[in-house]
C-alpha cells in the first residue's frame, strides 16, 4: 500500500489533488490551438466544397467541424481547463464563418471565370460577410450553436480508466 512521505496513507482527497496537478502540468494549449486551427482550416475547406458540390448548407458539417476541431483541441492540448473548451468552440465558429466566405468567393469566382485566389485577392470582405449574414437563417444561428457546442464539449481531455486506477481512485479490476 502507497504511504506518504510522513508514513501515513494518502486519503481519496490527496490522490485527487496528486492527479488534478499531473493532469495540469500535461496540458499544452500551444499544441491545443494548432492541432484546432489545422483542424478548422480542414472543416472550412470541407465545408466550401460540401456547399459548393451540394449548392445548400449542410448543418450536419458545422457539427462534424465542432467536434473535429474539439478532437483535435483534446488529442494536441490534453487540457482539462475552460480554455480548451473556450477555444474549441471560437475555432469552430471561425471554420464556419471561413467555410461560408470561402463558399460566396469561389462561387464569385466561377461566375466571374477566374480563379479562387485571383477572386480572394479582389474581395471586399465587408460585402461578403454582410452577404453571409443577411442570406443566413435562424436554422443557421441553431446550426452555428450546435457546431460550436461540439467544439466547446469535445476540447477537454478524458481520463482513461487506467489513469483513474494509477491515481488509485478505483479498485484494481478482479479476475472472475
Amino acid at each position: 500500500m502507497e504511504t506518504t512521505e510522513s508514513g501515513t496513507t494518502p486519503t481519496r482527497e490527496m490522490r485527487m489533488a496528486a492527479l488534478n496537478a499531473k493532469l495540469l502540468r500535461e496540458q499544452n494549449l500551444v499544441l491545443g490551438i494548432l492541432a484546432g486551427a489545422g483542424a478548422a482550416l480542414a472543416g472550412a475547406l470541407i465545408w466550401m466544397g460540401i456547399t459548393i458540390a451540394t449548392q445548400m448548407q449542410l448543418g450536419l458539417v458545422a457539427i462534424a467541424i465542432g467536434a473535429g476541431v474539439g478532437y483535435a483541441v483534446r488529442y494536441a492540448g490534453k487540457g482539462v481547463t475552460k480554455v480548451y473548451g473556450v477555444v474549441g468552440a471560437v475555432l469552430t465558429l471561425l471554420s464556419c464563418l471561413a467555410g461560408e466566405v470561402c463558399t460566396v468567393i469561389q462561387m464569385a469566382a466561377t461566375s466571374a471565370g477566374i480563379g479562387f485566389f485571383e477572386a480572394l485577392s479582389r474581395v471586399d470582405f465587408g460585402v461578403v460577410i454582410q452577404n453571409v449574414v443577411t442570406n443566413s437563417s435562424v436554422i443557421t444561428y441553431v446550426i452555428y450553436g450546435i457546431g460550436i457546442y461540439e467544439g466547446y464539449k469535445f476540447s477537454f481531455r478524458k481520463l482513461t480508466p487506467l489513469e483513474i486506477q494509477e491515481a488509485g481512485l478505483t479498485s484494481a479490476p478482479t479476475a472472475s
